[in-house]
């Protein structure tokens, strides 16, 4: 198994964070961006994912998907 140091596919993490509303209330989508906030490790990176999450929790709550993101969040 390759691991990468975030500084590498932090780009990827970016892309994730700009459409992480449209991949979090997705059945697939979802499973990335629980992914990238299971696996970040730079603490910046994890405070953008945390302050988007916290900025659209309400409409995460509402979604059959969304919710999970949450709850991933909070896990981690």
């Amino acid at each position: 198994m390759i691991n990468f140091v975030d500084e590498e596919i932090s780009f990827i993490y970016e892309d994730i964070l700009e459409y992480f509303m449209l991949l979090a209330n997705d059945m697939k989508g979802l499973c990335v961006v629980k992914k990238a906030i299971q696996q970040v490790k730079n603490l910046g990176l994890l405070e953008k994912f945390k302050k988007m999450i916290a900025d659209n929790a309400l409409a995460l709550v509402h979604n059959p998907y969304g919710n999970y993101a949450i709850q991933t969040a909070f896990e981690v």
